[in-house]
């Protein structure tokens, strides 16, 4: 019995919240010792195509630009490995072969995906360190394990940094206000002159760039969040928590770096965005709940050229939001997303309708998709608006153990 409430209080700390699935490896409850395992994999079929008489993005489609493309391949094949060494300090490692096997490419690596220590000195104050999720938003600190729609919306969450919503640091978080308020503070390596991408010295001579950050200042990503209604205490937020207890928190971000970007006159200068969202899980029974979420972003201008950056290089705003209602194991969704940069540079508006297949909830499921993008991509030197359409299908199995 000590064993079992040990590992769920461990769970609970560090990973995230009583998933079921990691197989403990090692456990010595009284020196606070504990090891786990994980693996997730999501297989995923797809299939894409321009719309109509459209032209579909890169990727979308048939080489012929007309007919439908059928793809089979992993999503994320991710091993984990967490626990403790210590009832104080905990640890969590997990690799990742995104998209392996997309398009036909097997030459996809394996990557560090997380990497990070959390010592914890009480429920009010911990201190995390490594690489992990930066805390910009509710759905950048969600695990991939907990997700409600099919994937993230990755083309809404832009950062000039940092590899998939993460980069290198230390943060501090925890609840206060009798775990009412929920902050987290990070202080991140952010742009570094030395990360940017080099001229191969085959092509012609280009303008020296500005040099940026030329003082080594950090990147400050912080968040505070609201449980108006239950909380959200664990690392790895989730997209749906199947609670017995209502769950409303709201949160508001920032994200900001001095010196991290060149702007639109060609001159360095400092980054900063800004998030807001509202989170919602309300259970009627316990077979039948409404899962809600929407976030809205800010993104300063600016363009960093490292690899990894996704920042506007005008500045934008996008937003997303999403609704879906459980009754037991089955729950239809939809969700519709928006990115509009500053001058028309780049809009973005995709809506999408599915249904979720909870067998045994985060650790089985399957997930059906189906969506409708519209991207428009002004060309500065022209004044040319190209605009692609596309229409994506998509099922996708997980299993997490």
């Amino acid at each position: 019995m000590k064993r079992k409430l040990f590992l769920a209080a461990l769970s609970t700390s560090l990973f995230a919240g009583g998933y079921a699935g990691a197989v403990p490896v090692l456990v010595n409850e009284e020196k606070g010792i504990a090891l786990n395992v994980g693996v997730l994999l999501q297989p995923q079929f797809q299939l894409t195509m321009p719309a109509g008489s459209g032209e579909g993005s890169p990727g979308i489609g048939a080489p012929d630009g007309k007919s439908p493309s059928f793809d089979f391949f992993l999503r994320r094949a991710r091993l984990m490995v967490y626990g403790s060494v210590s009832k104080e300090l905990s640890f969590f490692v997990e690799t990742d072969q995104p998209n392996f096997g997309k398009g036909g490419a097997y030459n996809q690596a394996m990557i560090i995906q997380d990497a990070f220590m959390t010592y914890t000195f009480a429920p009010e104050f911990k201190i995390d360190a490594g690489m992990m999720l930066v805390p910009f938003s509710h759905h950048s600190i969600e695990g991939a394990v907990g997700l409600h729609t099919l994937d993230y919306h990755a083309e809404m969450l832009r950062f000039p940094a940092g590899l998939i919503f993460r980069d290198f640091g230390v943060q501090f978080r925890g609840l206060v206000a009798d775990s009412f308020l929920h902050y987290r503070v990070g202080i991140f390596e952010g742009v570094r002159n030395g990360a940017e991408t080099p001229v191969p010295v085959t092509m012609p001579p280009t303008p020296p760039r500005p040099t940026f950050n030329d003082n080594g200042l950090p990147r400050i990503v912080a968040q505070l969040r609201a449980n108006l209604l239950g909380s959200e205490p664990d690392f790895f937020l989730k997209g749906i928590y199947f609670s017995d207890k209502p769950i409303v928190t709201i949160g508001a971000g920032v994200d900001y770096q001095g010196k991290a970007v060149i702007k639109t006159d060609g001159q360095v200068g400092s980054y900063a965005a800004f998030s807001g969202d509202l989170f919602a899980e309300y259970p009627f029974t316990a077979d039948d709940e409404l899962v809600g979420k929407a976030n809205f972003f800010y993104y300063g201008e600016g363009a960093s050229f490292i690899p990894g950056s996704t920042a506007l290089a005008r500045g934008g705003i996008a937003l997303y939001g999403e609704a879906g209602f459980r009754h037991d194991w089955i729950e239809p969704l939809a969700f519709v997303e928006y990115l509009k940069g500053k001058d028309d540079s780049i809009k973005i508006l995709a809506p999408h309708a599915g249904v979720n297949f909870w067998i045994n909830k985060h650790t089985f499921n399957m997930k059906v998709d189906v969506g409708y993008r519209k991207t428009d991509v002004l060309a500065a030197a022209t004044g040319v608006t190209t605009t692609t359409k596309d229409i994506l299908g998509t099922v996708q199995a997980q299993v997490f153990f």
